[in-house]
């Protein structure tokens, strides 16, 4: 564009020059900081009062608002802001999580206790389906109540795989240190299952005294496979009891159990072939059965009136 105007006023004159209207430089306003758009990176520049400055890009800028737009719409700009968004984690999160893990923790250890209590007072499981319930009404203010859950599905799982387990690991442990005494006698439950229940017995040097405690509950036979209860088999399945958890057999140091010939006798039992295996081991029979034969035998010989 020419800077010089042609006036058909004035043909052959020489033409006049246009007057240009010069741009007013515009200050840079705080109130732009509050904006939505450019409150998180729109600082002004220290060293010049006409231009503004992006915190993010470290760039200036002519301190005019269309720049200024453009500036945020810059791919640039925009790549920068998005990384700044992913920021790192506060503190209070692992706080929170911190706190929600003690109570989850508190919660764990409730269930425990609770269904060690049912076991240990041998309640009846289907209780356990009306007291997460009971606490929880008569607790409402604990979120450790708010967050049992023991019903008697979850009480059996807790007492067979946590309590038994963990029970079972101290056990084998004392028995790898400690020489004891075995205790054993079959039953048959209502469903015809012929099992064989073993107690050991030792002394207990954390609390000083001798205890008896249940070890293991092996089936012998049952209707659907059938055989016979020999005194081999009854010793194999003794012994690998405790040779399965790497007990010393050595420890074994006497046995104990009703006077049966297939447990006590002298020839072909479990008895003698401890004594065989083992020699020196203490075999006792079962004081209570010798009591209930005796009496038995001896009322035969009272009268019939009696």
């Amino acid at each position: 564009m020419s800077d010089f105007e042609d006036d058909p006023l004035h043909i052959g004159g020489p033409p006049r020059k246009l007057r240009k209207i010069q741009h007013r430089a515009q200050k840079f306003r705080k109130e732009w900081c509050s904006l939505p758009d450019f409150k998180d990176w729109l600082i002004p520049d220290e060293n010049d009062i006409f231009k503004a400055k992006c915190s993010l890009c470290k760039s200036s800028m002519v301190a005019e608002l269309s720049n200024i737009k453009n500036h945020g719409k810059g791919i640039k700009h925009k790549q920068i802001v998005t990384a700044g968004t992913v920021k790192q984690t506060s503190i209070s999160n692992f706080l929170q999580t911190d706190k929600k893990l003690k109570l989850k923790t508190q919660i764990q250890r409730a269930e425990i206790k609770i269904a060690a209590f049912i076991s240990e007072h041998n309640i009846a499981f289907l209780a356990a389906d009306h007291l997460p319930g009971l606490l929880q009404e008569c607790f409402p203010d604990s979120e450790i109540a708010k967050g049992i859950s023991t019903k008697r599905t979850k009480t059996t799982a807790i007492i067979k795989n946590v309590i038994g387990s963990s029970a079972k690991e101290e056990l084998v442990d004392s028995l790898k240190n400690n020489k004891f005494s075995v205790l054993t006698d079959e039953s048959t439950d209502i469903g015809t299952v012929k099992t064989s229940c073993v107690v050991v017995r030792y002394f207990d040097k954390n609390i000083g005294k001798i205890v008896s405690k249940f070890w293991d509950l092996h089936p012998v036979f049952n209707s659907v496979n059938p055989c016979s209860a020999t005194a081999e088999k009854l010793y194999n399945l003794l012994i690998e009891s405790f040779s399965t958890h790497n007990i010393p057999e050595t420890n074994m140091i006497g046995f104990g159990s009703d006077g049966c010939n297939v447990m006590m006798g002298s020839v072909n039992s479990v008895a003698s072939r401890l004594k065989n295996t083992f020699p020196g081991i203490f075999i006792l029979k079962c004081v209570c059965h010798s009591v209930h034969l005796c009496a038995s035998e001896s009322c035969k010989q009272l009268p019939r009136n009696c």
